[in-house]
């Protein structure tokens, strides 16, 4: 408070019970502002990406100026708060925050093997502590500040609202029940030497493996190659497969990264990464109008594929990549993100664009013939 030099809306809002503000501000003097264990800039950190996780906006804006008085830029603690796997960190501070998000967002998801990574990277067990109760007073702090509805005290640079976040209908969002994979009892045969059971995960999985590889690299004989790669690769390395995912989302993982590359070999790449902090408004849409509710009166199906096919080789391949995993491959947006080494929302925005960008290049068929038709 003292270094926002002003009293936050959130113990405005609770005046009433002088007793309950005594007893958080306690707490924010033991957990959050001690330096010795975890650094202030750190717990900041933590208080960020989860209350942006939690679309919370009041806390983005006030962690976001805290961050701001403690000599971070107001553009790096942005991207900590869109995409922290984007901004400028360590990876061990980025694994933190992983670790951070995972226990607040997805705690049945929650493993010992979590714990043992941040051993793996030199963090103490006072730490590993400190994050866990930095991670649950930010839960609380939330809970407390949406319960009341405080507005905040800065004005907000980004909005965190349910209808802006999740950009997609219920279907489209991930469901927080633990999946069954059903591949288990197979990878665990092979990891113990049985290659039949590798021939039956290869017969299982080769159809979805293909039918992801044409959609990245456009071209049928590389597409069967890196098919060829890929399971190969997954022999390889399937000792080191820790279950983490299921088997099936591995596999897409290591066929989407193989498609990459072959896109890179050819040295004509096109940009699977943000070419700034402004690139992605470039694009707005300007011919998305509205399709005829029936579009099979005008084009027989093989005649869509086509045209759907050949829009969708025209997008970039950060885009074109995106489609193919969420809407034809129909991997949940978990899985896609982890897939692609992307955040949840970074996910659901590049998916959010590549759409309208896909839906802009079928316009001129769809709508355009609608409208001669009379539709």
């Amino acid at each position: 408070m003292k270094r926002l030099g002003s009293i936050p809306n959130f113990f405005r809002a609770q005046t009433l019970r002088p007793d309950v503000i005594e007893a958080e501000a306690g707490l924010f003097r033991n957990v959050l502002q001690p330096d010795d264990i975890l650094s202030h800039v750190q717990k900041e950190c933590i208080l960020l990406v989860v209350s942006a996780a939690n679309l919370n906006t009041y806390c983005v804006a006030a962690h976001c100026e805290m961050l701001r008085v403690m000599g971070v830029s107001t553009e790096e603690s942005d991207q900590i708060a869109v995409d922290h796997h984007q901004a400028d960190l360590s990876e061990q501070n980025k694994t933190l925050l992983d670790f951070a998000l995972r226990l607040a967002v997805r705690p049945s998801e929650f493993r010992s093997e979590d714990i043992d990574t941040l051993r793996g990277l030199h963090f103490t067990e006072e730490q590993i502590l400190e994050t866990v109760a930095v991670t649950a007073l930010n839960n609380f702090i939330n809970t407390v500040q949406m319960g009341l509805g405080t507005t905040p005290d800065v004005k907000p640079r980004r909005e965190f609202r349910p209808k802006e976040a999740h950009l997609f209908v219920a279907a489209d969002r991930p469901t927080r029940s633990l999946q069954i994979d059903p591949d288990v009892e197979l990878v665990s045969r092979v990891q113990d030497g049985d290659l039949d059971a590798f021939e039956e995960l290869v017969t299982r999985h080769s159809r979805r493996v293909y039918r992801t590889l044409p959609g990245i690299v456009g071209n049928v004989e590389e597409a069967q190659d890196a098919m060829q790669d890929t399971f190969l690769k997954a022999f390889q390395h399937i000792g080191d497969f820790q279950r983490r995912s299921k088997f099936s989302t591995w596999l897409v993982s290591i066929a989407t990264n193989r498609g990459l590359q072959c896109l890179r070999e050819r040295r004509r790449l096109e940009s699977l990464d943000d070419d700034g902090p402004d690139a992605d408004e470039e694009f707005r849409p300007r011919q998305v109008r509205a399709w005829a509710d029936d579009p099979e009166q005008l084009y027989s199906a093989t005649e869509r594929r086509r045209l759907v096919e050949r829009g969708l080789m025209r997008l970039p391949a950060k885009y074109r990549v995106v489609l193919v995993l969420r809407d034809l491959e129909q991997l949940s947006t978990d899985e896609a993100a982890e897939a692609l080494g992307l955040g949840i929302l970074a996910l659901k925005a590049r998916l959010f664009r590549a759409r309208l960008m896909l839906r802009e290049k079928l316009s001129p068929h769809f709508a355009s013939n609608a409208n001669k038709m009379g539709l």
